[in-house]
């Protein structure tokens, strides 16, 4: 009998995950969406950094990397990944600059929702 219900409780730790992989997950890397929307606060920041004077670019540069943090411990590497490099490519592309007030207001208020600044 032992025997037995060690063997169905085996073959259920095996069988269970196996089903439960299938789905993708929300707010992860399996999550189209959710990634996009990583890459837009990316290069939201990075645009932020490249419209500021360059006396705020150092308290704008550790606001994104703060925020690389908390992407990485609330949603794994692979996230914060994405929107370091998203950070890289909004810094060095050709934007319209006269956005500069809107990029930079976007990104005080990410650093106030979710670094309470």
């Amino acid at each position: 009998m032992r025997t037995i219900l060690a063997a169905c409780v085996l073959a259920v730790a095996f069988v269970v995950p196996a089903f439960a992989d299938e789905a993708p997950k929300k707010g992860s890397d399996a999550d189209d969406a959710f990634m996009t929307g990583i890459r837009k606060l990316g290069v939201m920041s990075g645009e932020a950094f490249a419209c500021s004077k360059e006396e705020e670019k150092p308290q704008i540069g550790k606001g994104a990397i703060d925020l690389a943090t908390q992407i990485s411990l609330h949603f794994g590497l692979q996230a914060a990944f994405i929107y370091s490099g998203s950070f890289g490519y909004g810094t060095g592309h050709d934007f319209d600059h006269a956005s500069c007030p809107q990029a930079i207001a976007d990104f005080k208020a990410l650093q106030a929702r979710y670094l309470g600044r």
